[in-house]
């Protein structure tokens, strides 16, 4: 089945923020909305950009539904949609992937907010994905398979049947052979409020492997 689709993008003067969690607060109810495919709201700028689903939404109906958060949603004469470009691309599966996490790959590609359709092509050992091109690249849609690639196995120089493990290459390397939980302290600059530290703590500790946050916010 093929994706049909009409995007828009459109940008929003948004008046009445006063901090992150506001941003956030913004990202989660208007992105959450059916249709809303991306959105990002910058607190300097005061404005919304919204990638949105033309039979769903128009300009109109998204600052009104900015609006009854209680902001101010500005829509001048001279704004106006404009056409989202998309593209399907075979993004290949690695011969090395069990059905599992064949399975898990295309779970997670069609989790990210730039992908609008995933389809399995058994044919080409492909998975044909169909996303926004100016939010997300074939090559980064190519990492996130990849990254499902279990331990290679390769023969060692003492017997020809003998088999050892090799990492396959990660973004963030990690000891082989942990399988214990691992603590990283962060610095995380712009937060101005004890409500960012909320909004952190709320949003990553929702990510999976992630077992404890806690922030803190200093006044300096």
């Amino acid at each position: 089945m093929t994706l049909k689709v009409k995007l828009s993008s459109v940008c929003l003067g948004v008046e009445g923020m006063t901090c992150a969690s506001c941003v956030q607060s913004i990202e989660q109810r208007i992105g959450g909305l059916p249709g809303v495919v991306h959105i990002k709201v910058s607190l300097e700028l005061k404005n919304a950009s919204i990638i949105f689903d033309h039979s769903h939404h128009t300009p109109e109906s998204l600052a009104e539904a900015v609006e009854d958060m209680g902001f101010d949603s500005i829509l001048s004469d001279t704004t106006t949609a404009s056409v989202v470009l998309t593209e399907t691309q075979l993004v290949p599966i690695p011969a090395l992937l069990t059905p599992e996490a064949q399975q898990e790959a295309l779970t997670r590609l069609a989790q990210l907010q730039a992908v609008l359709e995933v389809q399995e092509n058994k044919d080409q050992r492909g998975v044909s994905v169909t996303f926004i091109p100016s939010l997300i690249s074939v090559v980064q849609l190519g990492e996130v398979v990849s990254s499902m690639a279990p331990l290679l196995e390769v023969p060692t120089s003492n017997s020809p049947t003998e088999e050892t493990l090799v990492p396959a290459p990660a973004t963030v390397s990690a000891p082989a052979t942990s399988s214990q939980p691992q603590l990283v302290k962060m610095r995380i600059e712009g937060m101005v409020c004890l409500s960012c530290t909320t909004t952190i703590e709320g949003k990553i500790g929702k990510l999976k492997g992630v077992e404890k946050i806690k922030g803190y916010f200093v006044i300096a």
